[in-house]
């Protein structure tokens, strides 16, 4: 019996989060991943830019005839995608956040439904009779 008051003054001093505190953490938690995953996809997108502003600069100032002009044509159809590596990007990092952020709402609303819940709690049992067709009740 001693180990049991030991555990319950151990246990005494911690301080539970309620749901909507713990809710707005992980959601601040999921935009700061968010924020970080957006700072990655640009910085990748502006290195691929870099790529392709060197190579039409190559094809336009450095590389005379023929596989100039090849080099900037290429540079100029790049930056159609680019264009769509940064839209299908971004959007892929928006769905993704919605979708966590729906889950992280789900999972607080039913944590709201447990079993210490007022409503669930004085509900009257049930008896469950379950019939046999060829013996009758079995809960009689």
């Amino acid at each position: 019996m001693e180990q049991f008051h030991v555990i319950s003054i151990l246990g005494a001093d911690a301080q539970f989060l309620d749901r909507n505190t713990n809710l707005s953490q992980a959601t601040r938690d999921l935009n700061r991943n968010t924020f970080k995953l957006h700072l990655r996809h640009v910085v990748s997108w502006l290195l691929r830019g870099v790529f392709v502003a060197t190579l039409f600069l190559l094809g336009r100032y450095a590389v005379e005839g023929a596989i100039g002009g090849a080099l900037s044509w290429t540079a100029g159809f790049l930056v159609f995608y680019l264009l769509w590596y940064a839209s299908k990007g971004h959007l892929l990092i928006q769905s993704d956040r919605q979708a966590k952020l729906y889950w992280l709402q789900n999972d607080a609303g039913n944590r709201e439904f447990s079993s210490n819940d007022p409503i669930v709690a004085t509900m009257p049992e049930q008896e469950v009779a379950e019939t046999v067709p060829w013996f009758g009740s079995v809960a009689s």
